[in-house]
């Protein structure tokens, strides 16, 4: 009966050998002993890690035997089944978000007017660029009229800023208002679009006249038409601060239909901003 006990127990102590050794070779780690990966989108990985070189981690999911090679720069923290907690990369926040290569300290109480934007049917290209800075000019010059506690920054700095860091019409739209400030400098931005539509309004009119040469009477009939563009002017107005906060937002259609007509819209909500000097 004993060697027969002794026999079970050498069999048993073998089965437990080969359980251990076919562990280790497929990388399972027993309950509580598992290397544990905190990915930078927030996903855990299970299991055991292999190897660490530069750039890459080499690792074995829990109860499975192929070996994946993570790169470290998607990698926040390991915490090794030992315990150790090693930062990888720390995950980048958007708390106190500064201006993307502010290249210009902001000055206090300084605006920047960007280039109006001009939305119109069938005008070219350069026509179009060429009223968007119009715009831009006509209200820094109604604007820098008044002294006060606000400056306004000159439409070819703004300009020649915008051009250094390749921003344009279409570009722009991949900025936030907090990153404007700080490539232009200025506390305040101001954003405008002038929408405009054409109608074309035709008169016609006929006129005639009777001339007499001796006992003859000679008729001349003539016609006329002419045709007139009416304009609607529509001016949108933004205004934002470097927190990237909307201060002031405003749009008004201006009352006459002449092609300048734009200029009393525009300036009456200028007058009424909060960057108007008093």
């Amino acid at each position: 009966m004993t060697k027969a006990i002794k026999f079970l127990v050498a069999i048993l102590l073998a089965s437990l050998s080969c359980a251990s050794f076919l562990q280790a070779q497929t990388g399972k780690a027993s309950p509580g002993k598992e290397d544990v990966i905190l990915m930078l989108n927030g996903e855990e990985k299970h299991g055991k890690i292999t190897e660490m070189q530069a750039n890459t981690i080499k690792f074995i999911h829990t109860g499975e035997t192929l070996v994946y090679d993570l790169k470290k720069s998607d990698i926040n923290k390991i915490t090794f089944s030992s315990g150790r907690v090693e930062v990888i990369s720390a995950p980048s926040g958007n708390t106190g978000k500064q201006p993307v290569e502010s290249g210009r300290p902001i000055e206090p109480g300084l605006v920047a007017i960007l280039p109006f934007k001009y939305i119109s049917i069938n005008e070219p290209l350069q026509q179009v660029n060429e009223k968007g800075e119009k715009l831009q000019n006509d209200a820094y010059v109604y604007l820098s009229k008044r002294n006060g506690q606000y400056k306004f920054q000159e439409p070819n700095t703004t300009n020649a800023l915008l051009y250094k860091k390749g921003i344009d019409n279409n570009t722009i739209k991949g900025y936030t208002y907090d990153e404007l400030c700080g490539i232009l400098g200025a506390e305040f931005v101001l954003q405008g679009t002038l929408s405009r539509s054409v109608k074309e309004s035709v008169n016609s009119s006929n006129s005639g006249t009777t001339q007499y040469e001796g006992n003859k009477k000679k008729h001349d009939n003539s016609s006329s038409t002419t045709v007139e563009n009416q304009y609607e002017n529509e001016v949108t107005l933004g205004i934002f601060n470097q927190r990237n906060e909307k201060i002031f937002a405003n749009r008004r259609t201006a009352f006459l239909s002449d092609e300048g007509s734009y200029h009393d819209a525009l300036f009456y909500m200028l007058k009424r901003s909060p960057v108007y000097n008093k």
